[in-house]
């Protein structure tokens, strides 16, 4: 048991200690309230708290005892907490904020820069840093500030900055909502400036973790990107495909620094130490210098710290001779890391560490010892690891994804007797890389075989139809599900073999309801609108499985799901009309677990970001030009515009598109605008204008030539748009229009994806209905 869990199985064999959960879910609690309300209520809570407890000393018996100690720890966290929070709502900062004012500030860096989620663009935010400011100018004056801020900034000069490196900025500082503890969020502009030199220790952190990235770099993808990630927590190379894959079936926090790999690295040094009959006080320093190395290497996670405390107690254990309970290194663990960094309570990544840890110290031992007899022990132990972190974890998960995924345990049964082997092999390679970088490149092909096997479980695992049932992503939703794991865990004999079938027959019957087709697509749908919120993906089907995909929306998760729900597997081609974020950011979802062909593109996308993306992806871009003819499936389409060394707005250069089939049309039109249909309406093609169906210019913005929609003269108009969007599409005039020229006008705001359905002469629409939460 102890090769799976290191550090954390110390003491696993001492009796069940519990005397420490009360006042650790206490403890846990009164942080979570506490970072949510005013400091002075927050120190009245303490005062009275640590009032009754001293009450209660006064009185005898286990009970009093037991409440006094709970106050304690409640009335101590709530008097940090207020203290965090008061640091964070009561200066300079906090003010700035409310202001919403732009100020030059001097600040130190608590975590390095990571880069932000979507693509790339010009006037976004590259990377997102925590900082700690010490001065804040404002008015012509400096004030000394000492809060947390979190800071979205571009240029690589950010991405370099250590932990604990002083610069200076100067940004827009805007109210952090989502975070009490956070006192602003800086829109920061123009490169860090008069940056201090990292510490020493900061600087042999960075060197290690770039020498462990230099020896993977020889290795493919996602091999390459996956073993920094898994040993040091470095996923800047991990394709997005991959973590993709990750999520799916439960594995996300291999991608993360993991307590459970200091757990198993701190355990290795204490075999070690055991095997080669090393002194007790060498196993403890051994212990003591893995758990320093580690926290500084791979950052102080909220699992690493989980870890690295309860380490820390199991050594501190060992060094005087005394055994310790594991359950109840937990609690401490828990009420220890509280009382330092309350706003770890609100941290799911620190819940799911403890709640991990928990449900493997309490059901693992009699678990496997009961499975063992019916399988190896070795399988026994892989198989009540996963299941019980599992089974700990899933009402949090399930607040995350809104989904329970029945393929997660599987998927991590295989992982992990691997994951103990690449994180202790990818710590060798690590150190190797320090003395000779040659053989480190070399020995990290071994590794590099185990985290291939990671990748193609998960990919696999994503592959499997179904694989997670919806459900309710809230408190009810996470409460009901501990519920019902928890009748499960306690349930004996008989009693526990029914619910386990009754749960069994519900999830078959929530999965075999979602296998049954539910009319979408409807039969013989020839064009599609994807519900992407306030952007465009249009779609044609090209054959079974397969469709012509024009534009992808921003959201790569929308039109994923959008060519889920129409079975599309296969994208002969792909064209993107114009490199604007809601029509192309999306591209990732398109991508995934699909075959995907040529990308048509105007001239000059191969330098945009969306057009690299690709191309490392391995797609072929091929240059649209007007008068251009494709084909796929069924469909012949023609590029109508733009014409060579056209200048119009970016708009106005977006490919316009007419695809034909049978007797069917349909016009693609990206966001032209007045300009460029007025001249596509003066043109020699203006003839291909009249068509069946018309994918309506802009999102149905004000921006129309009304000749140019008259001269389309469609049986259906679709207009991609977003609900309630701040842009005001569609424009009344234009709704107004499109009403009177079109015999059925759709639109994705209201009736969610929309389909075009042809077939024996005649023509009809179908709406599949708002998607929720859209």
């Amino acid at each position: 048991m102890t090769a799976w869990l290191g550090t954390d199985a110390l003491g696993l064999d001492r009796p069940r200690d519990l005397r420490l959960l009360v006042p650790a879910v206490a403890t846990w609690l009164t942080a979570l309230g506490a970072v949510q309300v005013q400091p002075w209520a927050a120190w009245v809570f303490a005062a009275a708290a640590g009032c009754g407890a001293a009450a209660l000393l006064y009185t005898r018996g286990h009970l009093a005892l037991t409440v006094a100690a709970v106050l304690v720890c409640s009335a101590t966290v709530a008097a940090v907490a207020g203290v965090h929070v008061h640091r964070a709502t009561g200066g300079v900062t906090a003010r700035a904020a409310a202001q919403e004012r732009t100020a030059e500030f001097q600040a130190e860096v608590v975590e390095t820069a990571r880069a932000r989620a979507g693509t790339a663009r010009p006037g976004r935010a590259e990377w997102v840093l925590r900082a700690r400011t010490s001065r804040v100018r404002e008015d012509g004056r400096t004030h000394a500030a000492h809060a947390e801020v979190v800071l979205l900034a571009s240029g690589e000069g950010w991405r370099a900055l250590l932990p604990g490196q002083s610069f200076r900025a100067r940004g827009v500082f805007l109210p952090a909502e989502d975070d009490p503890l956070t006192s602003a969020l800086v829109l920061v502009r123009g490169p860090p400036r008069e940056t201090g030199p990292p510490s020493g220790l900061q600087t042999f952190a960075e060197r290690v973790r770039s020498g462990l990235r230099e020896a993977a770099s020889g290795l493919p993808q996602p091999e390459r990107g996956l073993l920094p990630a898994l040993v040091v927590g470095d996923v800047s190379e991990v394709p997005e495909g991959t973590t993709e894959d990750f999520r799916a079936t439960g594995m996300t926090h291999l991608l993360t620094v993991s307590g459970a790999n200091l757990a198993v690295l701190t355990g290795l040094v204490l075999g070690l130490a055991r095997w080669t009959g090393a002194p007790t006080w060498c196993a403890v320093a051994g212990g003591a210098l893995m758990i320093w190395l580690f926290v500084l290497v791979c950052r102080p996670e909220p699992s690493v710290i989980r870890a690295a405390f309860m380490g820390s107690l199991g050594l501190l254990a060992l060094a005087a001779g005394r055994p310790h309970a594991a359950l109840g290194a937990l609690g401490a663990t828990v009420i220890g890391v509280l009382f330092v960094a309350p706003g770890l309570a609100a941290s799911f990544g620190f819940a799911l560490s403890v709640l991990a840890t928990g449900g493997i110290l309490l059901l693992v031992p009699s678990w496997s010892a009961a499975w063992a007899r019916r399988m190896p022990v070795a399988v026994a132990e892989a198989l009540a690891v996963a299941v019980a972190a599992q089974v700990a974890v899933a009402p949090v998960l399930v607040l995350l994804s809104g989904e329970v995924s029945w393929v997660a345990v599987p998927a991590n049964v295989l992982a992990a007797p691997v994951v103990a082997l690449v994180t202790v092999a990818g710590f060798g390679v690590t150190a190797l890389a320090w003395f000779w970088p040659t053989g480190a490149a070399v020995a990290a092909y071994p590794p590099g075989w185990g985290v291939a096997w990671l990748a193609q479980v998960a990919h696999t695992g994503a592959l499997v139809p179904h694989g997670a049932v919806p459900w309710r992503a809230d408190a009810t939703g996470a409460l009901l599900l501990a519920a019902l794991l928890l009748v499960l865990v306690v349930a004996r004999g008989r009693v526990r073999l029914w619910l386990a079938a009754a749960v069994a027959v519900v999830l078959l019957a929530a999965t075999a309801v979602r296998c049954v087709p539910d009319g979408w697509p409807p039969p013989r749908w020839a064009f599609a609108a994807c519900d992407v919120g306030q952007g465009s993906a249009f779609v044609l089907s090209a054959g079974p499985g397969a469709a012509v995909v024009y534009d992808t929306g921003e959201e790569p998760e929308a039109v994923d799901g959008c060519l889920d729900r129409l079975g599309v597997r296969e994208v002969p081609l792909l064209v993107l009309s114009h490199d604007h974020a809601d029509h192309v950011d999306g591209v990732a979802g398109v991508l995934r677990h699909r075959r995907v062909g040529p990308a048509l593109a105007p001239p000059g996308f191969a330098a945009t970001p969306t057009g690299r993306d690709l191309v490392r992806a391995g797609v072929e871009l091929v240059e649209a030009g007007r008068g251009q003819a494709l084909s796929a499936g069924a469909w012949r389409l023609r590029v109508l515009w733009p014409p060579p060394a056209y200048t119009g707005s970016v708009n106005d250069r977006s490919l316009v598109v007419r695809a034909d089939r049978g007797a069917l049309s349909v016009l693609l039109t990206g966001d032209v605008e007045e300009d460029a249909q007025g001249r596509l309406l003066a043109g020699a093609d203006s003839g291909l204008l009249p068509v069946t169906v018309l994918a309506v210019p802009h999102h149905g913005a004000g921006t129309q030539d009304p000749a140019f929609l008259e001269a389309t003269a469609p049986a259906v108009t679709a207009t991609s748009v977003g609900v309630g969007n701040r842009h005001g599409h569609p424009a009344p005039h234009t709704w107004r229009l499109l009403e009177r020229i079109g015999r059925v006008n759709l639109r994705t705001d209201r009736d969610g994806d929309v389909a075009v359905v042809h077939g024996g002469g005649a023509v009809r629409a179908v709406a599949r209905g708002p998607s929720p939460g859209r």
